[in-house]
Formats: C-alpha cells, structure tokens, sequence
C-alpha cells in the first residue's frame, strides 16, 4: 500500500472499473437467458406455435443487433461511462415494462428495448475495461466481464427456479414469469450507481483532445512511472489514426476486422444462445420433469461459472489461442454425444452431462476468450465502431440460433439438431488453428502495431 501511494496508483479506481464490467455482463446474462424459465409459460399464455415461440425467445436479439451497432458510434462521440448509462436505463425499462406487458406485442417491444442494453453492453463493457485495464491485467480483467455473464446466467436459471416453485401452475402462467423478469430492476439500479462512480476510459479522453485527464485517469489507475509510458504509447498511436472507419479496410487492420467478425459469429454457430434460452425445454425433451428441469438448469449454470473461474486464472497464463481450441474440441465431442443420446431414444443424465460438459468447454474457450480478443484487436480512433460490426455478426447469429431452434427440433429431431451444432463448433476449430492469433503479453497499442505488419497474422503473432 506505502508503494501504491508513493507512485499515485489506487486500486480501488481499479476495482469500480471492473465492478462496472462485471455488472454489465451480469446484466447481459440476466437479461438474455431470463428468457428460458418463462419460454413455456408465456407460450402457453399467449396460445404459441413453434414460430412464435422461436419469435418470443429471440425477440431480445433484434434489440441486441441495434444495440450491438449503435454502441461503437455512440460511445466514440459521448464517452464510455454515459453509453454504459444509458444500458443501465434500457435493462431497468425492459424489466418493468415486461412486467405489465399484457399482449405479445408488448411483450416483443419491451424485449427488444432490453435487447438494446444486452447489445450494447456486450460491447461497451468489455472495451472499457479492457481501455482501463493495466497491461499485465487486462486479460484477467476482461475475463470478469464474462464472469459477469456467467453469474447473471446462474441468477437468472436460480432465480426462475425459485419463482416456478413459489407457485401452482395457474399462477406462473399468469404472472410468475413476469416476476423472473422483475427482479432485473435491482442489478440495474445498482450497475446505474456504480457507473457515477467510475472513471472514464483514458483513451477516449485523450481522443477527443482531453489529454490532460486521459493522463489523470492513467495515473490513478497505474501509477505515475506506468503511466507515462502509457500516455506517450497511446498518444503517439492516435497521431498515426485518422479515425475514420474507412481505416479498418487497410490491409492491416483488414485483417483484424475479419477476425473479430468471424470469430464472433462461430462462437454462436455451435449453439450457445439458443442451449441457454431452451435450457428446461431441452432436458424436459429427454424425459425430464418441469421442476427437474429447472433444477438442472442450475447446475448448468453453475458448471458455467466453475469453468469461467478456471479460464480467468489462465487467460494470461496459457494464452487465448490454447484456451479457444480447448474449449471448442469439448464442445464438439460433448454435443456429438448429445446427439446420440436423443438418437437412441433419450438418456436424461447422459444428456445432462454432455450439456454441462458443453456449457464448461464454451465456458473456458469461447465464452471467455472471445470477449478478450475482441476487445484487444482494433485500433483506439475506431475501436468501439469495429467492436461494434465483430458483435453485430455474433448478435446476428445468435437470433437465428433462437429464431431457428424450435424448428430444427422439429424438423431434424433433438439428435439433428445438436448434430449441426458440433459441425459448425468443427469448423469453428479449424479457424482458430489456422487464422486466429495469440494476444497474450501485448498491450492495445503494440497488437495494433502488429497487425499493420505486412506478414502473415499467425507469423506476426508468435
């Protein structure tokens, strides 16, 4: 402690940046799988067929993709701390409004308002903390927005259980699955206070000129010697940008842009969405019973979290690539298996523990790593509009893993339809063997360098 005050460095800056992370993925995974404890209630409710249950589940996601493609814009004009406010207003909104929703179409407008939070916090969370973040921590750091995730997942499946079993059946399908929705209000009250007391991206403020408080914040956050050598990189990376979008397109940073799109759309191709968003529906489909199955989706959920634990403590140790091609392999044997369990009439623990072994393989590769990388691949002038475009793809597929999932079961059986996740997780390994980069090690500025480098990506990374 003597030293931190002695180099201007305070931690607890540090620490309200990353709770301000932490509760926008917590937000994030709330509000996006709340969704899977009401599905069946609120298809009863509104007399559905497998369109509109596929319509009611993926709603949120068109919201996502709005929220998803303004955020970059919005945040590189405002400021990361206001953008992130405004998200603490939508997520706050959707809950109420849910709440005293009384038709679908009030139910769909108030989703995708939701929607438009969970979009753009996908982006704004993760690239402030990443922005904020001391080099040496920052894929720790960035982790706990996805950690975030995983507990606002484990809450919403808990919380769901908790009201299922509060009532008979008449009265969830009356209002029970609007209190699952409800009781979002106070993780957003409490994200909406954590932001007043944060600080602003350091790298924002110094590229709209404020370079006196981008150097402020960097030294609270690093101390007075990092800091410097922090404020001359980012600096002298800035006079190099022009800013305008049009950059993105230049071979290097190409390049990038390419990266971060597919990464983000494959992470969602092997089914991640729509396993979350149906997860009692798919074990009550191998023979589960309701309460069952809502208690089974919390030991989903909490397999989620123990794997989230695992890849934080080595996301700066292995390196994302080995993380990614980890995680991913699980993730095709486990929904391999999935398949043929339903294929051979259903085994209800066997498909509980593929589904967990899948949930922890996307836990410690994709669910993670992919936010971190996002997050560290495109230059400062541009990187919450490139951010953006990277999660438009993965919103993208995400609705049409949920628009699309009821109808997949439909129409290729339980077994077809987690046979084409584990293809596309296939393909989603070998674009991470071949194409996808280790960060590990570098700070924002010095990946930025790396991909204006007129060598390979895999060559240049290494």
């Amino acid at each position: 402690m003597v030293e931190e005050r002695q180099t201007g460095r305070n931690l607890w800056f540090l620490v309200i940046a990353a709770s301000v992370s932490s509760l926008g993925g917590f937000l994030f995974g709330y509000d996006n799988i709340v969704i899977s404890g009401a599905i069946g209630y609120l298809a009863k409710a509104f007399n559905l067929d497998a369109a509109g249950i596929g319509w009611a589940a993926g709603c949120a996601l068109i919201g996502c993709l709005a929220g998803s493609a303004g955020s970059g814009w919005l945040a590189d004009r405002i400021g990361l701390k206001k953008s992130l406010a405004l998200c603490a207003a939508c997520f706050a909104g959707s809950s109420v409004g849910v709440f005293f929703s009384y038709s679908l179409s009030q139910f769909v407008l108030w989703r995708i308002l939701g929607g438009v939070g969970i979009g753009a916090a996908s982006i704004l969370a993760p690239m402030y903390i990443a922005e904020i973040a001391p080099t040496r921590m920052r894929g720790r750091l960035v982790t706990l927005y996805q950690l975030g995730i995983v507990l606002g997942i484990l809450s919403a499946v808990f919380v769901n259980m908790l009201i299922q079993r509060s009532g008979t059946e008449a009265w969830n399908l009356a209002v029970g699955w609007k209190w699952m929705f409800m009781a979002g209000v106070v993780p957003a009250v409490l994200f909406a206070l954590t932001i007043v007391a944060a600080l602003e991206s350091p790298r924002w403020l110094m590229k709209v000129g404020r370079m006196d408080e981008g150097l402020e914040v960097l030294t609270r956050i690093n101390g007075e010697p990092i800091a410097r050598g922090e404020f001359s990189g980012i600096r002298e990376s800035l006079a190099a940008e022009e800013g305008k979008f049009s950059e993105l397109f230049t071979s290097g940073f190409g390049r990038a842009l390419f990266l971060g799109v597919v990464l983000a759309g494959l992470t969602q191709t092997s089914g991640i969405t729509p396993v979350f968003s149906y997860l009692p529906s798919i074990f009550e489909a191998a023979g589960t019973k309701t309460g069952d199955a809502f208690f089974q989706s919390v030991l989903v959920s909490v397999i989620n979290l123990a794997f989230t634990l695992v890849a934080l403590w080595l996301v700066d140790k292995a390196g994302r690539r080995t993380l990614l091609l980890t995680g991913i392999s699980t993730q095709v044997l486990a929904f391999s298996a999935v398949g043929l369990f339903y294929f051979s009439g259903g085994w209800p623990i066997g498909i509980l523990i593929g589904v967990m072994t899948f949930v922890a393989g996307h836990a410690v590769g994709n669910g993670v790593v992919c936010w971190v990388i996002l997050s560290e691949i495109f230059p400062t002038k541009v990187r919450g509009r490139a951010m953006s475009v990277a999660t438009t793809s993965l919103w993208v597929f995400a609705f049409l893993g949920n628009l699309v999932f009821p109808g997949m079961q439909k129409g290729l059986g339980n077994h077809g339809a987690f046979w084409v996740f584990a293809f596309m997780a296939l393909v989603n390994v070998f674009f991470v063997l071949f194409l996808v980069p280790e960060t590990k090690g570098n700070s924002l500025e010095d990946i930025e360098k790396i991909f204006l480098r007129k060598s390979g990506l895999k060559e240049d990374m290494r």
